[in-house]
């Protein structure tokens, strides 16, 4: 691990030190992809986020005090939307200038120019007098009109919030959900992440969780690796060129050639260092019991990941060959010669019997080290975090990604 006052280089393939502190799924936005649609259910799709508790700022600070005990060195802070919390701005204070860690909140950023409460004119004025490091922004269009389709929300306020930051001289990161309407927008997203003082941009593939696995629910959703990859190594290049980091996420490794070192599954989310190793989406839980680092075995992969066989007939005549825990994710007929298969999440059940498995292409050869591909490893921004809210992040990954060696033929 390489440490400055700035930021941190985490070493590869070690467990990550970052925990994320779940406010509740409380949200007043209308993402149609958002994996917590329906909770429960429910049949109005974005009824159950509307009134959904908050956890108390006391769990919080204490969620945040253990997090610092056990030696994380950054959190994030999510939702719903954190910024509806009204005790967000001390929550932050005691997690950063009090604990000394860094802290990110994940947020579209439709509420940072409401009045704040504390020394500032606004939400966003607050928290970053309490410290705060970093943003996540969810950037899942280029445009106002998607924008506003897409999330019911505003880019234009969100892009007020980041031009502040710019001025500002504090960089953030970048979100993007990638499902049928954002994915031939990808490059112009990139675009505007790279104009503006983006240093990490992750592409999350939609994949058909929680409430979404219900027959039919993710149709017209989820969209076709081979309409997404040029339209995504596109938006990586973009972004790459600008010196900002690149993150696919729940994507198999095989969905888009020569992205792989960019590719980080459930297997590699302990492993990224600003991804989360405690427990999320329990705040009926106590703080003890979310604040705790998952334990990993020897092998790297948690036991609800490990991989079993599997005999069963999908739609498209597509037989699935084996499965990650519990049918969470599947492996079909191609994937049983793929000598990266012990390094992939395998394929979202709903896709298989979407889509087949004709678009897959195994590996003939694979470079591993545990549960992640050599390449991934050797990805170095991947692993870039940032430890201060003024870090010039653009160029730490820009020195980053010049050691990178280029990815072997396959």
């Amino acid at each position: 691990m390489s440490l400055t006052p700035h930021h941190m280089l985490h070493t590869p393939g070690q467990p990550a030190l970052s925990g994320v502190l779940d406010l509740g799924l409380r949200c007043v936005h209308s993402c149609r992809f958002c994996y917590y649609s329906f909770h429960g259910g429910a049949v109005e799709q974005f009824a159950p986020l509307r009134g959904a508790p908050l956890r108390s700022a006391e769990d919080c600070r204490e969620i945040l005090t253990l997090f610092k005990e056990q030696g994380f060195v950054r959190f994030d802070v999510t939702g719903g939307e954190p910024t509806l919390h009204p005790e967000l701005t001390a929550i932050i204070r005691h997690g950063c200038a009090e604990l000394g860690l860094a802290g990110r909140v994940i947020t579209l950023g439709q509420l940072l120019a409401r009045p704040g409460a504390a020394c500032g004119k606004y939400l966003l004025d607050d928290l970053l007098d309490a410290g705060l490091t970093d943003f996540l922004f969810s950037l899942h269009a280029a445009d106002e009109d998607s924008f506003k389709d897409f999330t019911g929300g505003s880019l234009k306020r969100q892009l007020r919030a980041m031009r502040e930051l710019d001025r500002r001289g504090v960089q953030y990161g970048a979100n993007t959900v990638v499902f049928s309407g954002s994915a031939p927008l990808l490059p112009d997203i990139a675009r505007l992440a790279a104009s503006r003082g983006v240093w990490a941009h992750n592409f999350i593939l939609f994949n058909a969780y929680h409430e979404w696995s219900a027959t039919g629910r993710a149709a017209g959703v989820q969209a076709p690796y081979r309409d997404i990859a040029p339209k995504l190594a596109e938006a990586v290049e973009i972004l790459t060129e600008a010196g900002v980091a690149v993150n696919i996420r729940f994507a198999p490794l095989c969905a888009f050639p020569g992205l792989e070192r960019h590719v980080v599954g459930v297997l590699g989310l302990p492993f990224d260092p600003s991804e989360w190793r405690n427990r999320a989406c329990n705040i009926e839980r106590e703080p003890a019991y979310c604040a705790k680092a998952i334990e990993l075995p020897a092998d790297g992969v948690r036991p609800e990941h490990a991989v079993s066989p599997l005999d069963e007939a999908l739609q498209h005549g597509v037989r699935a060959t084996g499965q990650r825990g519990k049918r969470f994710k599947l492996f079909a007929g191609p994937c049983a010669s793929c000598a990266a298969r012990p390094a992939c999440d395998g394929l979202d059940p709903a896709y298989l019997e979407r889509y087949g498995d004709a678009e897959l292409r195994p590996f003939a050869e694979a470079a591993l080290s545990g549960p992640l591909l050599r390449a991934r490893l050797d990805y170095a921004p991947a692993f870039a975090v940032k430890l201060a809210q003024q870090a010039d992040m653009r160029a730490f990954v820009r020195g980053l990604a010049a050691q990178v060696p280029p990815l072997p033929a396959r």
